[in-house]
């Protein structure tokens, strides 16, 4: 069985879960060295959550989280959870292979998963990381 750990990020101290050794801090971006400390190891995904999030909450307060917790059958996050890496993986399946991409393919998206999210708000965030880019016609190219 392959074991999950846990490592802390030594530049912003968050906690993430990897397989294999983690190289790069998903939060900040930091290499991570091969010294980087585990704060905790799991045998499935769903105990990874839990540590994870034990992991990146204060100590007083971490025994009544583990009991709620591990109470708690169903995940974290919702298979239509509505993160912005979520969104961007749908509209993604939506948009095609040409990767252009019209307001009416995001609104599409979103009225899908039901989410209140702005449009707009999630046009500039996709630009802001590089992920799109405004063409000069009022549609996007998707970059990944």
């Amino acid at each position: 069985m392959e074991k999950w750990s846990v490592v802390r990020c030594p530049a912003c101290r968050n906690c993430h879960g990897t397989r294999t050794r983690a190289r790069q801090c998903p939060h900040c971006g930091q290499s991570l060295s091969s010294d980087t400390p585990i704060v905790a190891t799991a045998d499935s995904a769903a105990q990874l959550r839990i540590e994870v999030a034990l992991a990146n909450t204060p100590e007083e307060i971490r025994d009544e989280l583990r009991k709620k917790l591990e109470a708690t059958q169903e995940p974290l996050v919702s298979i239509n959870s509505t993160s912005p890496r979520r969104l961007y993986a749908l509209i993604v399946e939506h948009v095609g292979k040409d990767g252009v991409m019209h307001r009416s393919d995001v609104e599409n998206v979103l009225a899908k998963v039901e989410s209140e999210m702005d449009v707009d708000d999630l046009l500039d965030q996709l630009e802001i990381n590089g992920t799109i880019i405004r063409r000069q016609d009022g549609t996007w190219q998707l970059l990944e």
